[in-house]
């Protein structure tokens, strides 16, 4: 039996005719004036043996979900939405009608919450046990700072209703009360933090109940450090309340008030920690618990405005680069509006960060960029010229003034079910990648290869069950056919939320059947099909094993290697391979990194066995045959280099690679160019490529070959890395004027010119240099089309590419992606 406190004596009337004050209770724990605690030990109610029961049931339902099996970020999540809620409810109710003391009651709804922590973890250990672990200490942290905190709190705030409605005589409305104001706990936060996502650039979320959300699905390494600082507060927050319970006891009536207990010291850290949780609180910006558009853009420091795009950017950025950038987004903005058939889009925000660990610190996103169409905002990291997504996420925002809901994106009921697969396929359509073949021409690659998803589920919440590659690569290319095939006032209509069958009079299969006759007439290199596979058969995210453990894994390889620690990259790639042992990549980059390491024999003999075994797939097995010709190539065994770069040219379909491997050869073979490609494409005596010291040496063959124009190539290649185009512009014209008879370089120069062009402002040059490039044999029609897009934007008319243009992949030249919207 519960034992409350004993009940204050009737009111004794003063000589002035007010009420006494309550006579002090007993002694407790601390002495002296401390509230009297319960005597009997911890005993679950009935309630919260059903609440018990709920969380079981819940946590052993979620861990036949792979992603949910064990603790880890996911689990975490999903018991931070459910368990906080059930111990606030059942701990009201409980507390209700026990009758407790506030000192008491608090010990209970602490115990509750963590009794209920401790049952969701039970279960997922043991579906950990089941399906093996991912990361278990990283998994338990997470699982103890996410819903572990949050679960107590949710008892804590259980007792905080208990004490607010529990006084309310009418059962009905005390049961109504008690239950929507502890659900409203967990729930309001959650609202807010939806709130602060539709109000902020964030998509990140913290929350006392339910931990860390990233935000993106995509970005698959989570980082917890500000978890740990948010629990700080937390913490302050639970230490203030527990406190408070010391000084509170309960009147005759029931009521609330407050008793001192002797303890100043007491008193004075329990404000203390009060003050330490607000001023966490206020902190929030620079522990990067949330963010605003001000602190976003004060912390950037520079800002820049024009008609149809304001850039702000950080402070450090040239004024050159910056007005280069706004010229392009304004570009991108008017193309994007003939694209849709749209005008009149309102100034968009462009954040542009320094790169992706900053503008994950400020959104939650870092290789992801993003877009938020209702508050005409971009979010991009800094990438060059042109930028390679900028155009895609200001479309996100164009398309989103025909849309409709809250959201101004392409969704269902009003607007609330978002149909990723128009968003992105729109983004995609209108934008298309500089690539080696069109998404159109993948997603043919796709289906003979039987790997291409059905629209039904493309065009639905299916989308994120693909792989993101041939998520977006699909839906851009049925999005692109729509447009060429209906026109952009039919675009427009899908997008704001009418459905495609209706809108045109044919079913989803019908459209799909016409559309991959489409593909069908399309004709594809042979190598098209392997590179497809490399490529776009591969899991999503919800059906890989552990995937973010693994790719903190490799990110850790990675960033270790980089800095020298082969050793230590080793140590990071064999756990991820203990996770996914038939990954082949891994297993390739293992091989890599024995030289470095210190190993160089075991290094080409893995190398070697890799590049020999039949069951790895070709592009992995090819690309081990490259790993071993650069370690010839960096020894001086230019001979055997040379013959498995020539065979890997027979092979190879990315334009990129395939010029990068003539290259090769051709220092391979030439002796005097040889010491200056090795030493800037594989390095030299075990170390790595040197940029540098290569530059030297190129300028000094250029300076004795005065006929040959690659070494000037190979130095402007770097010119343009570097953001120096008026340098570029003058080495790639003096190339271009001399002989450059490696295979696909002057291709490549011509291509390079053009954007250096652009990037100058320069349209009569880009013009006229678009047309030599477009003529070539080996420029390819998917790299052409992007290539005239650009042109179009900078000078803002029409290019036509020349009748003669050669396709190497076969397909006829299709209408342009990209047109000028009147000025």
């Amino acid at each position: 039996m519960t034992t409350s406190a004993p009940q204050d004596p009737p009111p004794k009337a003063s000589s002035g005719g007010d009420v006494a004050p309550a006579d002090p209770p007993s002694a407790g724990p601390l002495g002296a004036g401390a509230p009297k605690t319960s005597k009997r030990g911890f005993v679950p109610a009935r309630g919260m043996l059903i609440a018990l029961g709920l969380v079981v049931a819940f946590e052993a339902a979620i861990g036949f979900v792979p992603l949910f099996g064990g603790p880890g970020y996911e689990s975490s999540l999903a018991t931070g939405l459910f368990v906080p809620g059930v111990a606030a409810v059942a701990t009201a109710f409980a507390l209700v009608r026990e009758k407790h003391e506030p000192f008491d009651a608090f010990c209970e709804a602490v115990a509750n919450g963590a009794m209920l922590f401790v049952a969701a973890l039970v279960v997922t250990l043991l579906h950990g046990v089941r399906v093996g672990w991912c990361d278990i200490l990283s998994g338990l942290e997470n699982f103890a700072l996410g819903p572990g905190v949050g679960a107590i709190l949710g008892g804590v705030w259980g007792f905080v209703v208990s004490e607010i409605a529990g006084s309310i005589r009418r059962r009905w409305l005390r049961g109504f009360l008690l239950a929507s104001l502890a659900i409203f706990g967990p729930l309001g936060t959650a609202l807010f933090s939806v709130a602060r996502f539709y109000g902020s650039p964030m998509i990140f979320a913290y929350d006392p109940f339910v931990g860390y959300f990233s935000g993106s699905l995509y970005d698959t390494v989570v980082d917890l450090s500000g978890l740990v600082t948010y629990r700080a507060g937390s913490l302050a927050t639970l230490i203030s309340a527990f406190i408070a319970a010391l000084h509170l006891v309960h009147d005759s009536r029931g009521r609330l008030h407050y008793q001192s207990i002797g303890r100043p010291g007491l008193l004075l850290t329990g404000i203390g920690a009060v003050v330490a949780s607000a001023a966490l609180t206020l902190s929030g910006p620079k522990l990067g618990h949330y963010q605003s558009r001000d602190t976003i853009a004060e912390a950037l420091g520079a800002a820049l405005k024009g008609d149809r795009c304001e850039i702000i950017y950080p402070r450090f950025l040239p004024a050159a680069e910056a007005q280069r950038f706004a010229r392009e987004c304004e570009s991108h903005v008017a193309a994007n509006e003939a694209w849709l058939g749209v005008t009149g889009t309102p100034r968009i925000t462009v954040f542009l960060f320094r790169d992706e660990e900053q503008k994950a610190s400020f959104t939650g996103a870092g290789g992801t960029s993003i877009a938020k169409p209702w508050r005409h905002e971009v979010y991009v990291q800094m990438l060059g010229y042109p930028h390679r997504v900028l155009g895609h996420e200001l479309m996100h925002v164009v398309a989103g003034d025909a849309a409709r809901g809250p959201f101004h994106v392409a969704a269902a009921f009003n607007g609330l079910l978002p149909n990723p697969g128009l968003i992105e396929g729109v983004a995609v359509a209108s934008n298309p990648r500089d690539d080696d073949l069109s998404a159109a021409e993948w997603a043919r690659a796709m289906k003979d290869l039987g790997i291409l998803p059905k629209l039904s589920r493309l065009f639905a919440l299916g989308f994120f069950g693909e792989n993101s590659a041939t998520a977006y690569t699909v839906s851009g290319a049925f999005v692109g056919f729509i447009h060429d095939k209906f026109g952009a006032e039919v675009i427009r209509r899908w997008y704001a939320g009418e459905e495609l069958p209706a809108i045109l009079g044919k079913s989803w299969d019908e459209l799909e059947t016409s559309w991959h006759a489409e593909l069908d007439a399309l004709v594809l290199p042979q190598a098209a099909a392997e590179q497809a596979k490399a490529r776009f058969d591969r899991p999503g995210i919800f059906k890989r094993r552990c995937p973010r453990t693994v790719d903190a894994c490799k990110e850790r390889s990675h960033a270790l290697a980089g800095g020298g620690d082969a050793k230590g990259a080793i140590l990071e790639l064999l756990r991820a391979q203990e996770l996914d042992p038939q990954s082949e990549g891994i297993r390739l980059e293992l091989a890599e990194l024995q030289a470095p390491a210190g190993d160089p024999e075991r290094s080409e003999s893995e190398l070697a066995a890799i590049a020999a075994d039949e069951k790895v797939a070709r592009s992995v097995r090819d690309r081990a045959l490259e790993a071993l010709a650069d370690m010839q190539f960096a020894r001086g065994d230019a001979e055997s280099a040379a013959k498995k770069y020539d065979d890997l040219i027979t092979r190879a379909f990315d334009e990129s690679r395939l010029r990068t491997l003539h290259v090769k050869a051709y220092g391979a073979k030439d002796p005097k160019a040889r010491e200056a490609i090795a030493t800037l494409l594989v390095g030299r005596n075990g170390r790595k490529p040197d940029r540098v010291q290569a530059s030297e040496m190129l300028s000094v063959l250029d300076q004795r070959f005065t006929e040959n124009g690659l070494f000037l190539y190979m130095m402007a290649r770097y010119d343009v890395e570097q953001q120096d185009y008026d340098t570029a512009d003058k080495r790639l014209e003096s190339a271009l004027s001399r002989q450059l008879d490696v295979p696909h370089v002057r291709v490549e120069a011509l291509r390079l010119r053009v954007v250096v062009a652009c990037a100058r402002g320069d349209g009569e040059v880009a013009r006229r240099m678009f047309a030599e490039y477009a003529k070539h044999p080996d420029a390819q029609r998917a790299r052409i089309e992007v290539l005239r897009g650009l042109v179009e934007r900078t000078t803002q008319a029409p290019v036509v590419i020349p009748p003669t243009s050669a396709s190497p992949a076969g397909s006829a030249p299709s209408p342009s992606a990209s047109a000028v919207a009147p000025r």
